[in-house]
């Protein structure tokens, strides 16, 4: 069992000793793995667990970077994210919401209100 299995989503981003992992739940699909892979982040796998790492040679701000912009970007795709509080929120976080709302489509426009006739 994972640790997103755990929290009941499909990906739960963490920060432990420097490096900023992509967990996803037991089992995950070929399209998960691959849209993780597409982001920049790095498969790795052992006895059966599957996990992803944002690559260990980018500095701490281009770490949090990437994993700020991969996290909207895997909701917008329908996945459920689950993300370690103090992670997120950078810049990069906010642009890519900002982005993700703007794609959004507009509400249909409410009817006009129906006009009171008089009658004789």
């Amino acid at each position: 069992m994972s640790l997103a299995d755990d929290y009941d989503v499909d990906v739960t981003f963490y920060h432990r000793d420097g490096t900023i992992y992509a967990d996803t739940r037991a089992g995950a699909g070929d399209p998960l793995l691959a849209l993780l892979d597409a982001l920049g982040l790095d498969r790795y796998q052992a006895e059966g667990d599957v996990w992803h790492q944002i690559p260990d040679e980018m500095d701490e701000i281009a770490m949090k970077t990437m994993a700020d912009q991969a996290a909207p970007l895997l909701a917008r795709a329908g996945y459920r994210v689950d993300v370690d509080a103090g992670l997120f929120g950078g810049t990069a976080y906010r642009a890519a919401l900002a982005e993700q709302a703007a794609h959004r489509p507009a509400p249909p426009p409410t009817p006009p209100a129906a006009k009171a006739r008089r009658t004789r």
